[in-house]
């Protein structure tokens, strides 16, 4: 098991952890271990050879070598990827120290900084990008049997993303970042239960954009150019997996790469024999993915400028929930956002009150039967024919999808302004394939806000139709104590009515006249149509 798992530590540790917290007082040290020796960085070469195939070691892209703290594992892609784009592409090398533990797990060790530049030529227009760190380090403990790092601290310092072509330039900078990340065993055998938080400060990103004159000689008119500017305080994220199926789906991986070659050369055949079973039992194993995922994004004081203004947001939050591959599965997401503020010459003074302070939505879907089709896609599935699924089953399949057991909800929201407060929710179902909908709304202020429309429309006569329609929509409420109220219920026969009250009758149904009451006509050939024949009306 080890030789599949750990490239997940390896890849981790020297790729996916972006820039992090403040430069450390202490230079931090791999966790003490046996010297490493040529025989065992032989061994691990094999191990990932295994993994990855033999290919990145042949192509000098990777490589071991003994070191004080146990083995040095060296990333070093810059030939082969200048190779790949035909044009000189600096990476600077990274190393990765690993230790086996008495435990069995791996200690895991980096404090390389990434640095890497390119200009690339795209169709004889040319592009650069530099990504830079000034510091970083990572130390954790993987483990094998989870697949996953048991615990993990990352930091680093200042980084810079820099990218332009011809008419435009990038350029983002994050000063401080940091990440830790945990894992332990989930309730069912080989699953973990994973948390992973990241958190950055000081983000800066500068875009400017410069198009070309127009036109040649003296006719040529100037480019036009123009920026914007985004920028946040902090952003934090956090993710949390509930019994994440980690090894399976790093045991699925591992089975895909050693029959890599294999697929190249005869991918059918390849399928067609035991790698086809292998594959099918690899997801099987690897189901439901995880039995609840869980992530939560929040930034605050985000400032974004532009030729049109100012748009200041105090903190944005997003918050989503999702099942596994389960008979009931379900998906959330909860956004808000608050102390919004725009200051803009395209937005007029009688406006400002008018203008969102506070936004809160969110929506929620349940009962989707995805193991059922999961399944049976699995069981009936034949990778080495020309169409997988057949089209009897591709029929059961759709039919598993029992659309009246989904529910989609919008869930409480509410849009806040200096004039008006409106709070709405609602659900939506699909019985028999026929969509139906109930949506409450509530509005505090409107009263204040018309007021606000009628006194701009002295100036301005075309708000008074927005005057008009807010009045309608006044005049369907009912009061709720010192708000308006509006229950609209769209059936699925077509009726909707509001607060009771039919606005819309049902759809009128389709209907066809029976066979043996549709006169005879000629065919356009001039013959008689064929007997029992009839045309819908």
């Amino acid at each position: 098991m080890v030789r599949r798992l750990l490239l997940s530590a390896l890849m981790s540790t020297s790729l996916a952890w972006p820039a992090a917290a403040v430069t450390p007082l202490t230079p931090p040290k791999p966790e003490p271990a046996a010297a490493g020796t040529s025989e065992g960085a032989k061994a691990l070469r094999q191990i990932l050879a295994d993994y990855l195939t033999p290919v990145p070691f042949e192509r000098n892209i990777l490589r071991i070598e003994p070191d004080p703290a146990g083995q040095r594992v060296i990333l070093d892609p810059a030939a082969a990827l200048s190779e790949l784009a035909g044009a000189p592409i600096r990476f600077a090398p990274i190393s990765v120290i690993l230790s086996k533990r008495d435990d069995g797990n791996w200690n895991v060790f980096t404090q390389d900084a990434i640095d890497v530049t390119a200009e690339p030529d795209a169709g004889g227009q040319k592009q650069t990008f530099e990504y830079k760190q000034d510091s970083q380090f990572f130390k954790g403990v993987f483990s094998p049997a989870l697949a996953a790092f048991t615990q993990g601290e990352g930091t680093a310092f200042g980084t810079v993303n820099t990218q332009s072509d011809p008419v435009s330039l990038s350029r983002a900078e994050i000063r401080t970042t940091s990440v830790s990340t945990s894992a332990k065993p989930g309730a069912t055998s080989g699953g973990a239960d994973i948390e992973i938080r990241q958190t950055y400060t000081d983000y800066r990103q500068t875009t400017s954009v410069t198009m070309p004159p127009a036109g040649e000689g003296a006719d040529a008119a100037a480019g036009m150019s123009f920026g914007f500017e985004l920028g946040a305080a902090e952003v934090d994220s956090t993710a949390k997996v509930s019994d994440g199926r980690t090894r399976a789906i790093t045991d699925l991986y591992a089975l895909a790469i050693r029959h890599a070659g294999d697929l190249e050369r005869d991918a059918k055949g390849t399928l067609a024999g035991p790698f086809g079973a292998q594959l099918k039992g690899a997801l099987r194993a690897a189901l439901p993915l995880w039995n609840a995922l869980e992530g939560q994004a929040r930034a605050r004081d985000l400032k974004l400028t532009s030729p049109y203004g100012e748009l200041a947001l105090g903190e944005v939050e997003q918050a989503m929930r999702a099942t596994g591959i389960d008979t009931a599965a379900g998906f959330d997401i909860d956004t808000s956002i608050r102390g919004i503020e725009a200051a803009s010459p395209l937005i007029p003074s009688w406006a400002a009150s008018l203008l969102p302070r506070e936004m809160e939505i969110g929506f929620a879907m349940s009962g989707v039967d995805l193991a059922t089709p999961a399944a049976m896609a699995l069981s009936e599935v034949d990778f080495a024919a020309e169409e997988p699924l057949s089209p009897e089953a591709r029929e059961r399949l759709a039919a598993t999808f029992a659309s009246s057991d989904i529910r989609t909800r919008l869930k409480p929201s509410r849009i806040v302004a200096e004039d008006f407060d409106v709070a709405f929710s609602g659900e939506f179902t699909f019985d028999d394939a026929q969509p139906a909908a109930e949506i409450a709304v509530e509005a505090g202020g409107l009263e204040k806000a018309i007021a606000t429309l009628q006194q701009a429309a002295a100036t301005q006569p075309e708000l008074n139709q927005a005057v008009g329609m807010l009045q309608i929509v006044k005049g369907f409420g009912r009061p709720k104590g010192e708000r308006m109220e509006w229950i609209v219920a769209a059936a699925a026969d077509g009726s909707v009515t509001i607060n009771g009250t039919m606005v819309k009758g049902p759809t009128p149904a389709e209907e066809t006249v029976p066979d043996d009451l549709v006169p005879d006509v000629p065919d356009s050939d001039g013959t008689a149509p064929s007997e029992g024949t009839g045309t819908d009306l």
